[in-house]
């Protein structure tokens, strides 16, 4: 028998209860089973990251996502209230240094949470993500937008330092 995650099971009957919008005793009982069913038919993969967090590049992280959360979340506004035909967008692919899924899903995540970018595809066995850029004439050349992505995969390369070099870890685990 598998063995079970309680803070997976915690957190996928909160997820339960949060969906409902109530908590009642039938409720988390059957939160509960959900939660049990759930994690024995879908098991999580096993987790592959085994570094450190390093607490003051994390709060570079941060601050530095919210600033460009808050800076886009302007520049897209203005894209639908201005006088003017939609922006031409484009796809941009980028290769990125890190073979860590850990961490090339947390900077992928990043960046695609910034509006003006989504993530289209993330080729975790080469290291690429695609991304479609809003609006692609005002955020500059596909070089610029790597330029950011990789610079934000530095910030969480340097906040969650994995414990082996991020670079091998596909090669050694294939």
């Amino acid at each position: 028998m598998r063995r079970i995650h309680w803070p997976l099971l915690v957190g996928v009957t909160v997820i339960w209860l949060l969906l409902w919008g109530a908590v009642s005793p039938l409720l988390v009982a059957g939160g509960v089973l959900v939660a049990l069913l759930t994690i024995l038919v879908f098991p999580a993969p096993p987790r592959t990251f085994a570094g450190r967090i390093h607490p003051w590049h994390l709060v570079v992280l941060i601050v530095r996502f919210m600033f460009d959360l808050a800076v886009a979340s302007l520049q897209v506004a203005w894209i639908a209230v201005r006088p003017s035909p939609p922006p031409l967008s484009a796809v941009v692919r980028i290769d990125l240094t890190c073979r860590s899924e850990v961490i090339m899903t947390i900077t992928s995540e990043l960046i695609s949470l910034v509006p003006g970018s989504l993530l289209v595809d993330l080729d975790a066995h080469n290291g690429r993500i695609w991304l479609h850029i809003l609006d692609a004439r005002r955020a500059g050349t596909p070089d610029r937008w790597r330029e950011i992505v990789l610079a934000q995969e530095q910030r969480v390369l340097k906040a969650f330092q994995p414990a082996v070099a991020p670079w091998t870890e596909h090669e050694e685990a294939s």
